[in-house]
């Protein structure tokens, strides 16, 4: 049986998908909901959700942010939403460099903690891209 998920950014709705199937990433490990699952709240981590559609896998990158599921319907809340297809190796390589080197020029603690962030999250994009785009 199927349930509907909505994908939102700050900009609205990214995606909604019918999947027969969720598996996100949380604090706690990996999380799979199923049709008919209980209401949950969980916060996510920066990591891959997992769709399965009409019998097909597919991936969205998520750096972080809340999914609530109640009646069927899931609804994913994160700052940023990207399927593996938005991904551009080269343009996430050059981000994950700028990334570097602000971190590296980052005098004060709260420029730390905001470079760390945003070059964790290239850095996890680009590995998941290279991953993915050799399957």
């Amino acid at each position: 049986m199927k349930f509907k998920v909505d994908f939102t950014t700050y900009l609205g709705v990214y995606k909604t998908v019918e999947t027969e199937k969720l598996n996100v990433p949380t604090s706690e490990g990996r999380r799979t909901i199923l049709s008919n699952h209980m209401p949950i709240m969980l916060s996510l981590d920066l990591g891959v959700v997992e769709t399965l559609e009409e019998g097909v896998i597919n991936r969205y990158v998520v750096n972080g942010g809340v999914l609530y599921f109640e009646n069927n319907v899931a609804e994913i809340v994160a700052d940023n939403v990207l399927t593996l297809d938005d991904i551009d190796v080269e343009r996430a390589a050059k981000s994950l460099e700028k990334a570097r080197i602000s971190l590296e020029k980052a005098t004060r603690e709260n420029e730390r903690i905001k470079a760390q962030e945003k070059y964790d999250i290239a850095n996890f994009i680009l590995k998941t891209a290279e991953k993915y785009k050799e399957q």
